[in-house]
């Protein structure tokens, strides 16, 4: 059986007749917020963040052999909007439920009827985390968002991500071999810091200078001219002018699943320091490009897939030593 993939009648009815059936085990992925009604988020996490809760449950629950309770990818927040950003966030209708997942009436019930008897499973990276057999497991993800436990289950996390999207694929979407380099620029709620410091210091939700992103556009169109440049990003047309004059493309679909989707496709991604751009390079496995931190974060692609830091007050950056685009290997 595939990894995450719901039992099929035959499976079921040799766990019964081992005595091994777990079909009353059910999880819960606590995506992030200040108030989760279960249909619905108060203030949620954003998208990368809650991959990273919804992916670190699933495959718990494959280990174990539970029913996946559908999340409320549905986040109520008014930030985006008062900030005038393109995208809102709120994620309503993005998702559908995967195949065998627990949702409607059924979801209601199991989490009313358990709900005084939940056991709360924190997953941290630093220990194996496990269910409670025939319990409701809430799972959550503690401040270190981790890829730890997921790295062998990438293309089965594919596969899900492409069985629960409703929004429109990229055209002609591939896993990090599209003919075109990414560069992701958020801005949104990160705030814009004078202490380059701060950011190599590793505080979170700063932004990264446009200046970086300029440098590198313009090492990486000189190494790589036959590919074209688009910018993902939350941030305004005018502020992202820098990088329009060079000859890059803003993309923009309208949906923040189509852009992620769009952006692991990539051949190289310049990453921000964001969750999304990792779930991008994650997805994609791709060549990919970060500002140089004092500590790095965890490694989104896999042990044989290049990856570059760059100094923050690099003006010509030097890229991979055979200047090589990953498309003539």
């Amino acid at each position: 059986m595939r990894p995450w993939e719901h039992p099929t009648p035959a499976s079921r009815a040799i766990q019964n007749m081992s005595g091994k059936s777990q079909a009353s085990t059910f999880v819960y992925p606590a995506l992030g917020s200040r108030y989760d009604l279960w249909f619905l988020r108060m203030s949620g996490s954003g998208l990368g963040n809650c991959f990273y809760n919804y992916f670190q449950a699933v495959a718990l629950a494959e280990r174990c052999n539970a029913r996946v309770i559908v999340p409320p990818w549905f986040s109520v927040k008014i930030g985006p909007m008062l900030r005038g950003q393109s995208g809102k966030r709120f994620y309503l209708g993005m998702f559908k439920p995967y195949r065998g997942d627990v949702g409607g009436l059924r979801k209601l019930w199991i989490l009313l009827s358990r709900y005084w008897r939940r056991n709360v499973v924190e997953v941290d990276g630093s220990r194996p985390a496990a269910l409670e057999q025939g319990a409701l497991n809430v799972v959550t993800v503690n401040n270190k968002f981790t890829f730890d436990g997921l790295y062998p289950h990438r293309d089965a996390i594919r596969q899900r991500i492409l069985g629960i999207v409703n929004d429109p694929l990229p055209p002609d979407h591939c896993w990090g071999r599209g003919k075109f380099i990414a560069v992701h620029v958020r801005m949104g709620e990160f705030a814009q810091v004078s202490d380059t410091k701060l950011i190599t210091g590793g505080m979170d939700n700063v932004r990264i200078p446009l200046s970086w992103y300029v440098n590198l556009v313009r090492k990486l169109r000189a190494c790589y001219p036959q590919m074209p440049i688009f910018i993902f990003s939350d941030g305004k047309e005018h502020e992202l002018m820098p990088l329009l004059e060079m000859g890059a493309n803003l993309y923009r679909s309208g949906s923040d699943m189509t852009d992620l989707l769009a952006m692991s496709a990539a051949s190289i991604l310049v990453g921000s320091n964001s969750t999304y751009s990792r779930w991008a390079v994650f997805l994609g496995d791709m060549p990919s490009i970060w500002v140089k931190r004092e500590v790095q974060e965890e490694k989104p692609s896999g042990a044989d897939t290049p990856i570059l830091y760059v100094p923050i007050d690099a003006t010509d950056p030097a890229l991979w030593p055979d200047l090589r685009s990953p498309l003539e290997e």
